[in-house]
């Protein structure tokens, strides 16, 4: 619980959320419900990560790039 109560801190959550939250879940304690609650009191995720909401469908980053030899750089 410590570990918990310490990345609250460090994410700058204010202590009286903290209490409110480490009460709402403290029967059902999963990184979820913390995020849960964490929103709902209007902070940003701190224990999952949503990976869809980094997907990013332009993958054409490289296409632009070159394939060249070492003599190249020398130029």
């Amino acid at each position: 619980m410590n570990s918990i109560i310490y990345e609250l801190r460090a994410n700058d959550v204010k202590e009286e959320d903290i209490q409110t939250i480490i009460a709402k879940v403290k029967n059902r304690l999963t990184e979820e419900n913390l995020d849960k609650e964490l929103v709902r009191l209007g902070y940003p995720k701190i224990f999952t990560v949503d990976y869809d909401d980094y997907y990013d469908d332009d993958n054409d980053d490289f296409e632009d790039m070159k394939k060249g030899g070492f003599r190249d750089l020398d130029d």
